[in-house]
């Protein structure tokens, strides 16, 4: 009888020449052998790495695939394939790679590529699962620093961003590290942090912490030094004047806001201000040029009239807001509504509160798919002990827009209290959908943003 030819009998002289960078030859040797034994996934196998070599990355994918077809387990073509993948940010990298982790837990390259896929989504409860598995490198802990950020877990942000400044000295890391100690709570970590930063950002901050502090003379004080390094930032200003308005220093907030304006002609927020300021003083007739120029202004910036109140409102002055609401025409649903935040804004008397349930129902009324006004209504109801008028409310807004992350929330806390938890994990997982794809395209929006420019080794 005829001896049975060994099914790998030509693998090792292909793997010598791979080793001998005869990529061709190689290529060529397993088209031969696999007409025989198509089944051979370590045939499949060398031939993607012959393809690779010879820079046909595309072919070599389409051959350590059909390796994976005859054996889904064959570590050299799932390695092989998930690098390939994972360079070319192919959407099936992710199960490629779970499935090594699968066959190796303990697979730092795996864990790691794995971990960079999740950070790159913005799925940092995923990413900092597998980061937590590889070595520690700089790139890793930048990483796990703006997902610890990014999930609010503040100290263990400022954990990370600190080991990275162990290493050396990196300004957006510092002012990383500030901000995790400012969102935590800590003034006083937040001013030691930001020792030798005088940028912008950084001097806002460092203001805020003084203030927090009660160190207010000081805050003035890097607030006037801030001004005038950086003349053409108007949040600076802003804050400044702000700060006077708090001391009821209003000539000098006036002062302060004049030479904002001079240096931001076209600054719709500080005209606003400075048209507050000056109705402080009881100069009506100059606030309300200072008003006037405003509106001229803000259709450039695509704002009304209307954006001079939410201006007013952003500035910390919903009173202010509400006086500049109330001229004009309320069944204008969107002076009614922009109204009824205002009203809402702070700490409400029962008196606003229920102008404005009226004002939102108007609305509604009008605009029975107005899902702002039916979220901001349902919440108000529900906070005055109207729960189940507030559920139809925000269960209406859910139905006319699913993603409107203001009513996801509001639904999954009164879920919450109302004891139904199986509606409440629904509207959790939501809201972390939600919010996973918020960050996808920008951490969520804020005073201060977190520096994206990683530490390097």
């Amino acid at each position: 009888m005829m001896a049975a030819v060994p099914a790998f009998a030509d693998v090792a002289a292909i793997r010598d020449l791979l080793k001998a960078g005869k990529f061709a030859e190689a290529n060529q040797a397993c088209d031969q052998d696999l007409k025989t034994q198509p089944s051979s996934a370590a045939l499949w196998a060398l031939k993607g790495f012959s393809l690779r070599g010879m820079g046909d990355n595309s072919g070599g994918l389409k051959a350590f695939r059909s390796a994976l077809k005859v054996s889904p387990s064959y570590a050299p073509a799932l390695q092989a394939a998930a690098q390939l993948e994972f360079e070319a940010r192919d959407p099936r990298a992710q199960a490629t790679l779970a499935s090594i982790v699968r066959l190796d837990p303990n697979n730092p390259v795996a864990h790691s590529m794995l971990g960079e896929l999740a950070f790159e989504k913005r799925d940092c409860a995923t990413a900092l699962t597998h980061l937590a598995k590889v070595e520690q490198k700089p790139i890793v802990r930048w990483q796990q620093g703006v997902c610890h950020f990014s999930l609010e877990r503040w100290m263990d942000a400022a954990t990370d961003f600190e080991s990275l400044l162990k290493l050396r000295e990196h300004p957006p890391t510092r002012f990383n590290l500030a901000l995790s100690y400012w969102r935590a709570g800590s003034a006083a970590q937040t001013l030691e942090a930001l020792q030798g930063l005088d940028d912008a950002d950084s001097l806002s901050l460092r203001g805020g912490a003084l203030k927090a502090l009660k160190q207010v003379p000081k805050a003035l004080e890097v607030l006037q030094a801030a001004v005038r390094q950086y003349p053409n930032d108007e949040r600076l200003f802003q804050e400044l004047a702000l700060m006077c308005l708090d001391q009821n220093a209003i000539e000098l907030g006036i002062s302060i806001l004049e030479a904002g304006v001079r240096n931001n002609p076209s600054s719709v927020r500080l005209l606003t201000a400075l048209g507050v300021f000056r109705v402080r003083l009881g100069e009506t007739e100059k606030a309300e040029v200072l008003f006037a120029e405003a509106r001229r202004l803000a259709p450039k910036s695509g704002l009304g009239e209307v954006a001079t109140a939410s201006t007013l409102m952003q500035l910390g002055l919903a009173g202010e807001a509400v006086k500049v609401l109330r001229k004009l025409p309320a069944n204008e649903p969107m002076v009614a509504l922009t109204l009824a935040r205002a009203l809402l804004f702070d700490s409400p008397s029962n008196a606003d509160k229920a102008e404005a349930k009226n004002l939102l129902a108007a609305v509604i009324a009008r605009e029975p798919s107005n899902v702002a006004a039916r979220s901001l209504l349902g919440k108000t109801l529900a906070q005055d002990g109207a729960t189940q008028q507030g559920l139809l409310q925000l269960e209406a807004a859910l139905k006319l827009d699913p993603s409107h992350r203001a009513t996801v929330y509001q639904l999954m806390t009164l879920y919450k209290k109302q004891g139904r938890q199986a509606d409440a994990s629904r509207m959790g997982a939501k809201l972390r959908e939600l919010l996973a794809k918020e960050k996808a395209e920008e951490l969520e929006a804020q005073e201060y943003q977190l520096s994206l420019a990683p530490v390097q080794p």
